[in-house]
């Protein structure tokens, strides 16, 4: 409960990826990637209710296994590489209100994000709070600035990548520039259903977080760097 509204905690879970197959069951440090995820929504004193989506058996069976509150069997549709969470995020909340649960605020936690603790998502509610914010999106620094990044020319020459970014600064003389780092999406459902996008024109904040915190599970490499970062911190389990 997030000062009298309800809120829900959704993991989306898709069975297939590409890049990394199995990913979102794949071991990280001992237990499945998705595993991370619902331990965080589970010990969040704001989250209401906690659904994982997912067309999968093998990722619905794990979610029950590590507690993932309900399983919602998401509409093959949506289960394509190119399906929209947007879309995910509509649907569950179709299925929950057509049961007669209701909700103010949804928060999407992609099971993709194991380094994000629940400091980070109650922290990113108070945030909103005090800036009197109808949202939240987590976001990190980039690498490097964002003068320096460019496309390439089709035959590879660097003549137009040159042209477009200013690469003759220290990255120290540009303002720092932030991504989107795909932990934290926090939105109010009303302005969400109306609009279908968690990327409201007005009333968001963004909540900052370290890029060590910030990793994305995308590929094998991805996956290393985060194996890494936890047995770093000696983490086994799901810790503040």
């Amino acid at each position: 409960m997030f000062y009298g509204n309800r809120v829900l905690g959704l993991i989306p879970a898709r069975g297939g990826s590409k890049r990394l197959p199995g990913k979102n069951v794949r071991y990280l440090n001992g237990k499945p990637l998705i595993a991370w995820t619902i331990e965080v929504a589970n010990r969040s004193m704001i989250l209401d209710k906690v659904v994982v989506s997912t067309e999968n058996q093998e990722i619905s069976m794990i979610a029950n296994m590590w507690g993932g509150g309900e399983i919602i069997t998401r509409s093959r549709s949506l289960s394509a590489d190119d399906s929209s969470v947007t879309d995910t995020i509509f649907e569950t909340l179709t299925v929950l209100r057509d049961k007669g649960e209701n909700f103010d605020y949804v928060t999407l936690l992609q099971p993709t994000s194991p380094l994000r603790n629940v400091v980070h998502v109650d922290d990113a509610f108070e945030l909103m709070r005090t800036k009197n914010a109808i949202g939240v999106v987590s976001v990190c620094k980039t690498d490097h600035p964002a003068e320096w990044t460019g496309k390439l020319a089709p035959d590879g020459f660097l003549g137009s990548f040159f042209q477009e970014t200013n690469l003759d600064k220290q990255s120290q003389s540009f303002v720092p520039s932030y991504r989107i780092n795909g932990a934290i999406y926090i939105v109010l459902v009303e302005r969400f259903l109306d609009e279908k996008t968690l990327f409201l024109p007005t009333g968001m904040v963004a909540y900052v977080m370290d890029r060590e915190d910030s990793v994305d599970i995308d590929d094998e490499y991805d996956l290393r760097l985060a194996e890494f970062l936890l047995k770093e911190r000696g983490e086994n389990r799901c810790s503040s």
